[in-house]
């Protein structure tokens, strides 16, 4: 097994079952953590890859249960198994795709029963987000657990797993304070325009990109007064439906990209593979605003604007490391109530190992 521990249909158990079956629970995977954010970004899987993906490798003989988790700064997967040895199956199964397998080899982490089962709950909790307590993990999460469990693909262990993660995430919400505070894109983001424009209601906002992250942006900014929201995205269809929902325009991506210059807010969280906003179309779109500020946002990995648009003036541009970096000022006042949450995470893990009978195996 060459994954190198680094960084860090019920939902009830039959105990005499799972003996006979001696199955194990695996996690492996990269996030922020330890990997940049251009690999995780390589392997990163829509929902359908991943159901599709999911499937393809339950045909392996010992592996009877698997969930993919995708995000934007992670990708996991959780899989029961008789061996470990199914892990290395797994990557060849990524390399098949055309994912880099060996890098996501050199960089990953692997966690096994117990240490499974805690790594999985603090990652539901918001402990290991890149923006520590934030609370979108635990939707994704929870999303991608209802896709895998409705495609077939959890059984009884997968099932009381992520059944007890979500559990656990939402104790930890109701009774620590790891939440207090400014700790999400959304919010930080909206916090960030706020500053710059002091009548956010009368920025023009342009959302490129259709997916979890620029909604949420979006909906900070609307709750915040935004009211002028353009949606554009590679899919018109997608583009349209997602404006529907936050109340703003759809528009055809190459339409608005040759006129950014009318836009004040500009949020990027597209999967396109190369830069929507180069540093010359960044140029010409501050030269014709005549002096007046453009604030970038660019929530894609890998990223959609050329990092140098922040070099000039009167503009402002901030990727997930500047957000997450100013949502964790506050860390240290937060770190008691962090190491609370982790005790108890700590304890709930100890005795669900103990009743998959997942703590006494190898």
């Amino acid at each position: 097994m060459n994954f190198a521990p680094r960084c860090a249909s019920s939902g009830s158990v039959d105990a005499r079952t799972m003996r006979r079956q001696s199955h194990n629970l695996y996690a492996a995977g990269i996030s922020h953590e330890c990997a940049k954010a251009q690999l995780v970004g390589q392997c990163a899987l829509t929902p359908q890859e991943c159901t599709e993906t999911e499937s393809r490798l339950l045909g392996l003989s010992g592996i009877s249960e698997i969930l993919i988790l995708s995000t934007c700064n992670r990708f996991e997967t959780y899989f029961v198994a008789d061996s470990e040895k199914y892990a290395e199956e797994i990557l060849s199964e990524f390399a098949h795709m055309g994912k880099p397998a060996g890098e996501l080899r050199e960089h990953s982490y692997f966690f096994s029963n117990g240490d499974a089962l805690q790594h999985l709950f603090e990652v539901a909790s918001g402990l290991k987000s890149q923006m520590v307590g934030e609370t979108e993990i635990l939707g994704q999460v929870k999303a991608a657990y209802a896709r895998a469990a409705a495609a077939g693909h959890c059984r009884a262990i997968l099932n009381s797993t992520f059944q007890k993660a979500a559990q656990c995430a939402k104790w930890i919400r109701t009774n620590t304070d790891i939440g207090h505070g400014k700790i999400s894109l959304g919010s930080v983001s909206a916090e960030l325009a706020s500053r710059i424009f002091e009548d956010i209601s009368k920025a023009k906002i342009l959302l490129v990109g259709s997916g979890e992250a620029g909604k949420l942006v979006a909906d900070a900014l609307f709750v915040r007064g935004a009211r002028n929201i353009t949606v554009a995205s590679r899919t018109w269809a997608n583009s349209n439906e997602l404006a529907k929902k936050i109340g703003a325009t759809a528009e055809h991506l190459q339409n608005v990209l040759s006129s950014i210059s009318d836009f004040d807010i500009v949020i990027c969280a597209s999967r396109s593979p190369q830069y929507l906003i180069t540093l010359d179309l960044a140029r010409d779109a501050i030269r014709a605003r005549a002096g007046n500020p453009v604030f970038f946002i660019d929530l894609a990995v890998p990223k959609n604007i050329d990092p140098y648009c922040g070099d000039l003036d009167n503009v402002f541009l901030y990727n997930l490391d500047d957000l997450s970096k100013i949502a964790n000022e506050n860390i240290l006042a937060r770190m008691g109530e962090i190491n609370r949450a982790r005790v108890e995470i700590g304890r709930r893990s100890s005795l669900i190992s103990q009743r998959l009978f997942l703590s006494s195996m190898p």
